[in-house]
């Protein structure tokens, strides 16, 4: 007996061998049977193509980056706030033992202006070297970007924009207060790379910037940012800011000084934040090494 099938046109059942269906005449396919399985196949394959492909979104991780911009560098947390915690706090430690040792071997040392130049020089050959030690094997991913002619370029330029938005304020500055003087830091300064011109240009105008860089943008805003980008502009500011400020000078003089170096902080951050570390370092140094070598000039 041969095997029945239903015809797709009347429904009635016919011999599955029938090429044609004996009751309405509907011609039939031979594969019609082998279509729809084939069809049923496919769509089960589609299923759990689908079915797997949601799988993997949910299971997938997303990758958390720790950097929001192309130029910045990739290094640990950690790091980052060992270079800021070293700047701030292990320096004032250090000066601090190096004023109780002074103190106890000769009280008058440190009053003079060499005492205070070697006291600075040194304390940024320390900083140099500390940071140095942290960055570690980081180091060459760091130092590989000053090879660039383009990043001296570029640092220059914004360099060049810093002196003019810290010439700008200090003329409004002293056309209402024109006899404001220099807070005590930039006094000192001035005085020490009037004496020490050569060891000033190297430790004030490079080393100088290239520490206060790792600290401050590199570590101190590199890690708030991932956070919170406005909040890291601000808070890298005022530190930048206060930390050349001096709590035993007049508080007016002071007072009306530290906005020019709130302003450098934020354009230094934005600097860094757009261009990278090795910018806003050679930005940084350009404004320096111009302030000294005008110090220089005068001094002569």
């Amino acid at each position: 007996m041969n095997e029945k099938k239903k015809c797709p046109n009347c429904g009635l059942l016919i011999d599955s061998d029938m090429k044609s269906c004996p009751y309405c005449g509907f011609i039939l396919d031979e594969k019609e049977d082998d279509k729809e399985e084939n069809q049923i196949d496919k769509n089960r394959v589609d299923e759990k193509k689908i079915v797997q492909r949601l799988t993997n979104e949910e299971t997938k991780k997303p990758k958390v980056k720790f950097l929001s911009s192309k130029n910045e560098e990739n290094i640990s947390y950690i790091k980052r706030l060992l270079l800021f915690f070293f700047m701030i706090i292990g320096l004032s430690l250090i000066s601090s033992l190096v004023v109780v040792i002074s103190n106890k071997v000769n009280p008058y040392f440190l009053k003079t202006l060499t005492g205070q130049a070697i006291i600075n020089f040194s304390l940024y050959f320390v900083a140099f070297g500390v940071c140095l030690l942290i960055l570690n094997s980081d180091c060459i991913k760091v130092f590989k970007k000053y090879t660039k002619g383009k990043t001296y370029l570029n640092g220059i330029s914004y360099g060049v924009l810093l002196i003019i938005l810290s010439s700008t304020y200090n003329v409004i500055i002293h056309f209402f207060f024109p006899d404001l003087n220099s807070n005590n830091n930039e006094n000192t300064i001035n005085q020490i790379v009037g004496a020490f011109p050569i060891l000033s240009i190297i430790i004030f105008g490079v080393i100088g910037p290239m520490c206060e860089e790792f600290a401050y943008r590199l570590g101190l805003f590199g890690f708030l940012k991932k956070y919170n980008r406005i909040f890291a502009y601000i808070i890298s500011a005022l530190i930048f800011g206060f930390i050349h400020f001096d709590f035993e000078g007049d508080m007016f003089t002071e007072l009306l000084n530290i906005p020019s170096y709130i302003m450098s902080g934020l354009f230094l951050c934005y600097v860094y934040d757009i261009k990278g570390l090795e910018t806003s370092t050679i930005a940084h140094a350009t404004n320096n090494l111009v302030s000294i070598i005008l110090t220089i000039f005068y001094t002569l």
